[in-house]
């Protein structure tokens, strides 16, 4: 009798050292798992600051064009000018992987004002990843999502400038 009483207790102590070890291993890695997505919201958030902030410069050359483009910029004098938010446009078109190497970024983006863009009686949306516009970017395929909003001049009216980054799933 005495020793069916010791295996039990020897069963119960395993058992027992199991579910603590089980339990600890779930709670460290819920820990993880939540440091990993605050880490990844602050990687996006920063790209998404850094990439407004170039997109609302001057950019860099002043008279920057596709051939001589070091930094995207659309601003002249604090306002919006029309042949660098165009020039943009159109190296975001045929080049989105060229804008994204110049943002010095490995996340998607998408810019839009608050008001239209037109070139050559075309309206557009917004530049940035094709396919993307502010209405379908939530329902595209992503992992993690933040927005910037800032102010500019466009047309000599003060207007919201939006920012969409985002992780692919």
């Amino acid at each position: 009798m005495n020793k069916r009483g010791q295996a039990w207790s020897l069963d119960l102590l395993m058992g027992v050292f199991l579910f603590t070890v089980a339990l600890s291993v779930f709670y460290f890695s819920a820990l993880n798992s939540s440091n990993n997505l605050n880490e990844a919201i602050d990687l996006l958030s920063y790209d998404g600051r850094s990439i407004s902030k170039n997109i609302l410069s001057e950019g860099s050359p002043n008279d920057w064009n596709s051939s001589s483009v070091v930094q995207i910029g659309i601003l002249d004098d604090g306002k919006i000018n029309e042949t660098k938010l165009e020039a943009f446009y159109d190296l975001a078109n045929t080049d989105y992987a060229r804008t994204k190497s110049l943002f010095n970024t490995k996340y998607d983006y998408y810019f839009f004002l608050d008001t239209n863009i037109t070139f050559n009686s075309i309206t557009i949306d917004g530049i940035g990843k094709p396919g993307i516009t502010r209405d379908n970017v939530a329902q595209a395929d992503i992992k993690n999502l933040i927005r910037v909003d800032r102010i500019s001049v466009y047309e000599n009216k003060i207007i919201g400038a939006t920012l969409f980054v985002w992780e692919n799933d």
